[in-house]
């Protein structure tokens, strides 16, 4: 195998990113570190069903009941109210699927809630264990109008699962009521959770897409994801519930009637998330249409004011100075500095001339006043088919062209070895390609399908192949990002968790190889081995040649490879298993990569492993 000098193209800075979408318990019960559902009483299901105490319990026998006389205010008017019987009475939160949450050693928990008593006096909170061990409690003040009240709890514990309660002298409404961890991502004080916000972290994306996917169209007009009802404090944010936890999309008898969408993770969160994660954010916009492949509402196009300036004004939400409308906004969050937002996807996985006229008009309409932000186009939802084939002959004619074109493969594992040139000869006359949700997938049924061995290698034959097409593709992302055990209603998907705990697939250090190795200038590679599929690239800051070498075959394979470079140092990092290996909670590293160091003269010998990833990075003397 032979490695030229010569550079062949340039490579995307933004090619190997993350999708983050509020499923499988993703957002809230997931990234966002609340640990209290249903914190502002406000959950009304899809058929508007009063779901307002779902996850709270009564405890000694005490009344609780919803009520909304006298609200705070009027964004979110209801409240609980508990009632002791015989002077005695307490509030439970069930937490996230009835779980609780999980206590842990030498971690100390932010309680905030807003109250109000008949009488003034005390709520005595406390966090229990589920063995009904008290392992923290503290007083705190009540009067008879509303306020605030925030206390920190530090349960005695070596780690287990507890629940917050509240016990009441009087009867007592509660409007909000929330539990954090003290310790944060970047320690944010309405932030993520530590574990998982790391293992993002340590991917290094170079951008991050949000909040969605088929959760920014909704089901309804009234359930599309609108930005500006994530702004302002939390306890004012509406309260939207989730087209997940639709029963349609349950798997394996699941249920998740607890998925909503608090927005507390809302477009300001997750700007600054990404941020602090050091990417680029590519937010997602609805377009004015509702899912498609569903109810298929349209904002009719004369009507249309009110979308467009959504897009309008998170622009200046984002890069705006202090002192514009939404700039201000922005500072009064906390965030003083533009977030130097420099990209928009507009709609998600949509199709046909329904989605191109609203396309043209937002494109007209941001491009007019904002010419440097980039617009990302859909695709529709599929590799082949008249509607990705009459998106591109859009693209294509259109005045109101695309920065990127969106394009989407959830395809068996077999498609994804098998078009590893899809891209190679792309017509130059269409947008740039962002990969922009993709995944393996080993069953057509969706709960047998693994994260393993197999679906990351054909993953990695296909992401050799995306840099090889440099520089018509230039961003690409797996999807689904997250994934709660035993409540998801997707698989498979990047990063499993459960109440404390990360796993991280195969597939996650399949992600994690490619981007923690970027190349800045493709080279090109002759005399390939037989079975192995390979991209070849040079980074300018240190000159270094980086080879990424995939072996989905049952055979090891020998190379000796001929580098621009004669003599070094080379760095390999190799994921390989068996096909059906997969990680999880009782075997978390079953395959995870290994890392060796080989220093050379000449050619550079290596022996490939079958069913192996292999990255290797040379540096010269």
């Amino acid at each position: 195998m032979k490695v030229s000098k010569a550079a062949r193209a340039r490579i995307s800075d933004r090619l190997y990113g993350i999708f983050l979408e509020d499923i499988n318990y993703g957002g809230d019960g997931g990234l966002y570190a609340e640990l209290v559902p249903n914190r502002a009483f406000e959950f009304v299901g899809p058929d508007g069903a009063d779901n307002r105490l779902m996850r709270w319990q009564a405890l000694c026998g005490a009344q609780l009941e919803i009520a909304c006389d006298a609200p705070r205010g009027d964004r979110n008017p209801h409240y609980a109210r508990i009632t002791p019987v015989n002077g005695v009475g307490a509030l439970r939160s069930e937490g996230y699927l009835g779980q609780g949450f999980y206590a842990e050693p030498d971690e100390r928990y932010r309680l905030s809630v807003i109250a109000r008593a008949e009488r003034p006096g005390h709520v005595h909170a406390r966090i229990v264990g589920e063995s009904g061990t008290v392992l923290a409690q503290q007083d705190m003040p009540v009067g008879d109008n509303w306020n605030k009240h925030t206390l920190e709890l530090a349960p005695n514990t070596v780690g287990e699962r507890a629940y917050l309660e509240l016990e009441v002298e009087a009867r007592t409404d509660f409007d909000f009521i929330s539990l954090f961890p003290a310790h944060t991502f970047k320690d944010r004080e309405n932030g993520a959770r530590v574990d998982i916000a790391q293992a993002l972290c340590d991917l290094k994306p170079a951008f991050m897409r949000f909040p969605g996917g088929c959760i920014v169209e909704g089901r309804s007009f009234d359930n599309m994801y609108r930005w500006k009802d994530t702004l302002g404090p939390v306890e004012e944010r509406r309260v939207n519930w989730n087209r997940w936890q639709l029963d349609e999309y349950q798997i394996e008898g699941r249920h998740s009637y607890d998925y909503y969408q608090s927005y507390g993770m809302g477009y300001y969160e997750y700007m600054q998330f990404c941020e602090d994660i050091g990417c680029l954010a590519l937010p997602v916009l609805n377009c004015g249409l509702t899912c498609q492949w569903h109810e298929a509402l349209a904002i009719p196009l004369d009507e249309m004011d009110g979308i467009i300036s959504d897009y309008i004004d998170f622009i200046e939400f984002c890069n705006g100075d202090a002192n514009t409308r939404w700039g201000s906004e922005r500072a009064r969050m906390g965030h003083p500095a533009p977030f130097g937002l420099k990209m928009i996807g507009v709609g998600n996985e949509q199709w046909d001339d329904v989605y191109f006229e609203r396309y043209e008009a937002i494109h007209r309409a941001v491009k007019a006043v904002h010419p440097e932000i980039e617009l990302i186009g859909c695709a529709g939802w599929r590799d082949d088919g008249w509607e990705i084939d009459k998106a591109h002959a859009w693209m294509k004619r259109t005045d109101c062209k695309p920065d990127y074109s969106d394009e989407h493969f959830y395809k068996p594992t077999e498609w994804f070895i098998a078009n590893t040139k899809r891209y190679i000869d792309y017509d130059k006359a269409l947008p740039r390609v962002f990969a922009g949700e993709y995944a393996a997938h080993t069953d057509p049924n969706t709960a047998k399908r693994r994260n393993n061995m197999y679906t990351a290698l054909a993953e990695a034959a296909f992401m050799t192949g995306l840099e090889n097409a440099s520089p018509n593709v230039a961003m690409a992302c797996y999807a689904p990002l997250l994934a709660r055990y035993g409540a998801n209603q997707w698989q498979p998907d990047l990063i499993w968790f459960d109440q404390h705990r990360c796993v991280l697939t195969p597939n996650y250090h399949v992600q994690r190889m490619f981007a923690n190795a970027r190349g800045d200038e493709l080279l090109k590679v002759d005399d390939l081995e037989a079975g192995l599929y390979v991209t070849a690239s040079r980074r300018e800051c240190d000159k270094a040649i980086i080879i990424k070498v995939v072996n989905p075959g049952d055979d090891a394979i020998s190379s000796a490879l001929e580098l621009p470079i004669v003599r070094g140092d080379a760095h390999v990092v190799t994921l390989s298993g068996q096909l059906e290996a997969e990680n999880s909670i009782d075997a978390p590293d079953k395959v995870c990569p290994c890392e060796k160091a080989v220093a050379f003269e000449g050619a550079l010998e290596l022996k490939f492993k079958p069913h192996s990833v292999n990255v290797i990075t040379v540096l010269g003397e």
